[in-house]
């Protein structure tokens, strides 16, 4: 009989050995061994396939193109056998040698959740510090988990383990909001999940991260905000109507183009006053 791994660690890799190294040695530490490890290599250089060369325990995959993001994650998760899925990025790093048998412990506690996740040390140059969820934002999600269109609270993948035998995907039509929306995903299937403020992984912050390049784009947002606004029906509550409608505003659409959102061009024009009010407000009474 073939012994089923407890948790699949899967890598989407894009260059970067340096970190890679960094997060399988952090594995290689875990006191927690029921596990195996998938690499799915985008690189264009061949130093994570040399690297996996060294380590024997590595199950490594080349892609034969370049994927890109999500669909790189897809493509490690696809390889997994682990009764839980672990994804980790290939900058981030379990945090000590406890952190795996922590997030599997969660899981194995609390059998009616799909998901677990962790707090985070964040990793910048000058310095560190540690995020994790409020309670009242965990209570937030746990009432309707479409609030996380309001906010990504649960953190990034590499904070979170998911049950192998959830099938969801990564939506490969987005790029910053991707994580979000897969949790959304999941949370929409089984709404159910466990948490700790513990720092389990840490998450190396850099100019080089995806989400930092995203951040400011507010052509992506719009997009990408209103995708998942169509995707899951959230035209029905007005804060999350709210939400999408001051990306828009924020952005400068025109009244035609809000009306593919369901927005009058009345309300629209109405909050675009709100906007200029607030402006000219602001610099009235900031005046030196």
């Amino acid at each position: 009989m073939v012994h089923m791994m407890k948790v699949s660690i899967c890598i989407p890799a894009y260059n970067n050995e340096p970190s890679v190294r960094r997060l399988l040695e952090s594995i290689e530490r875990q006191n927690f061994k029921d596990y195996e490890v998938i690499i799915t290599d985008d690189s264009v250089t061949d130093g994570i396939k040399k690297l996996a060369e060294e380590k024997s325990y590595v199950k490594y995959y080349k892609n034969p193109q370049c994927l890109g993001a999500a669909a790189n994650w897809n493509a490690a998760i696809s390889k997994a056998r682990g009764e839980y899925i672990k994804i980790m990025h290939h900058d981030d790093w379990f945090t000590d040698e406890n952190s795996l048998r922590e997030f599997v412990n969660m899981l194995e506690e609390h059998p009616e959740a799909c998901l677990g996740f962790s707090g985070s040390r964040q990793e910048e140059k000058e310095k560190s510090y540690e995020r994790h969820i409020a309670p009242e934002d965990a209570a937030f999600i746990a009432q309707d988990y479409r609030n996380l269109y309001l906010g990504n609270t649960i953190g990034a993948p590499s904070a979170v383990i998911v049950r192998g035998s959830i099938m969801a995907e990564y939506d490969e039509k987005l790029t910053w909001l991707v994580d979000m929306e897969y949790y959304m995903n999941l949370l929409k299937h089984t709404p159910h999940f466990i948490y700790t403020e513990k720092p389990l992984v840490s998450i190396g912050v850099g100019d080089d991260q995806l989400t930092e390049a995203c951040r400011d784009n507010k052509e992506l947002n719009v997009f990408e905000y209103g995708y998942i606004y169509k995707k899951y029906h959230l035209e029905s509550q007005e804060k999350y109507r709210q939400k999408l409608l001051m990306i828009l505003l924020d952005a400068g659409k025109s009244e035609e183009e809000v009306t593919a959102y369901g927005f009058p061009k009345g309300v629209y024009r109405r909050e675009m006053r709100k906007k200029l009010f607030s402006k000219i407000k602001w610099k009235l009474t900031h005046r030196i």
